[in-house]
């Protein structure tokens, strides 16, 4: 063989082994942008409820987040703001990745976002066994890292279509010899872009976790005036369903009149031990419930069944098993409120996404106040 066809054979191998390489980074950066694709389908899926459910999704992140309920607590009292920035942030994401619009943006948009729900989340994906809801984010992260390196858009992508076309339109124009580029106007090299993304990641991880920890813990539902007029009761009891075995809050679905009511929950469910919990009172007049007939404030991680949460009055309230619960709420604001329990008491493999967590009349319904 010449030396002429050995340069064309090493040619092609080399050609062939840098196009494997460019299209498995394209790959990478369709297929995350698939993902994202189907992040924002379950978000205009009506039957998802996204935007109506936001403040519980983001509260029942509270007992999970290290630096205390209060992230979530907040996020969960602003449900337009966050719910609309995550979805025009998921589209966003959607759309450029997918079409390699924008791409290199979004590699650091995508990285970023997910290093600051990583941070804000961080119990649920590293301390809390079972908990898959945001276990993708560390991946999410290292693959916006591999397109920055890999140069994702130069290929099957809407930049590089533009970059050609624009490169045609300079060749095409007979203009003078131009001068030098300046050395702002450079291509950025790949270590240097990582550089820049590793740092900015680094900073997000930051924001997030100081977030956690500066947000205080919301106080107890608001009263501006005093609660006056007759006392209300009511009366909730936690049990096994004897025809699927499931725990159930009995009744789900209840209204009671405005002002000061008190709840008993009368549960027979079995303690469990809930790892790292941090298990505060909130809401409930005077921050305590009655366990027992004992006022607390905090309840041990060791012993919680059930827990009694609505997420739009900031209301958290912790059942022990086999234990009788009071607690007084001033309700001052009419309006269906949707109550969830948050502790891991699903009888699948994975006690946080398996039933009957979230399953309406079993571990959530609606307290309506009229």
């Amino acid at each position: 063989m010449s030396e002429a066809e050995h340069a064309t054979t090493g040619s092609r191998r080399d050609s062939t082994h840098h196009w494997n390489a460019e299209s498995a980074i394209e790959i990478l950066r369709i297929g995350t942008g698939i993902v994202w694709c189907l992040n924002l389908i379950f978000i205009l899926d009506p039957r998802n409820q996204y935007w109506s459910t936001f403040s519980q999704t983001a509260l029942s992140f509270a007992p999970s987040t290290v630096g205390g309920p209060g992230l979530a607590q907040f996020v969960a009292a602003h449900p337009e703001v966050f719910s609309w920035s995550i979805a025009l942030i998921t589209g966003y994401l959607a759309v450029a990745l997918v079409l390699g619009l924008t791409t290199r943006i979004a590699c650091f948009v995508g990285g970023f976002f997910s290093a600051v729900l990583l941070a804000t989340q961080f119990g649920t994906t590293f301390l809390f066994p079972g908990g898959t809801d945001v276990g993708a984010h560390p991946l999410y992260i290292l693959a916006y890292g591999v397109m920055v390196v890999g140069g994702a858009g130069r290929m099957w992508s809407v930049d590089h279509w533009l970059r050609v076309r624009l490169a045609d339109r300079r060749a095409a124009r007979p203009v003078p010899r131009a001068p030098a580029s300046p050395a702002w106007a450079t291509a950025v090299s790949p270590r240097t872009l990582f550089t820049y993304f590793v740092a900015g990641t680094l900073v997000s991880l930051g924001v997030g976790f100081g977030l956690t920890v500066a947000i205080p813990v919301g106080p107890a539902f608001p009263n501006s005036t005093t609660v006056t007029g007759p006392v209300h009761y009511v009366n909730l009891s936690v049990g096994l369903n004897p025809v699927n075995g499931w725990p159930q809050y009995s009744p789900a679905n209840f209204s009671v009149p405005g002002g000061r009511v008190i709840f008993t929950i009368t549960d027979t469910d079995m303690p469990m031990n809930w790892t790292r919990c941090p298990c505060p009172v909130l809401g409930a007049v005077g921050g305590v419930e009655l366990v027992n007939g004992s006022p607390v404030n905090v309840v041990s991680s060791n012993d919680v069944a059930h827990t009694f949460n609505i997420p739009d009055l900031g209301m958290q309230i912790l059942s022990p098993g086999l234990s009788v619960v009071k607690f007084t709420l001033d309700l001052t604001h009419a309006g269906h409120f949707v109550w969830l329990c948050l502790a891991p008491c699903g009888t699948g493999a994975d006690p946080y996404n398996s039933p009957p967590m979230g399953i309406p009349g079993y571990m959530t319904g609606t307290l309506t106040v009229t």
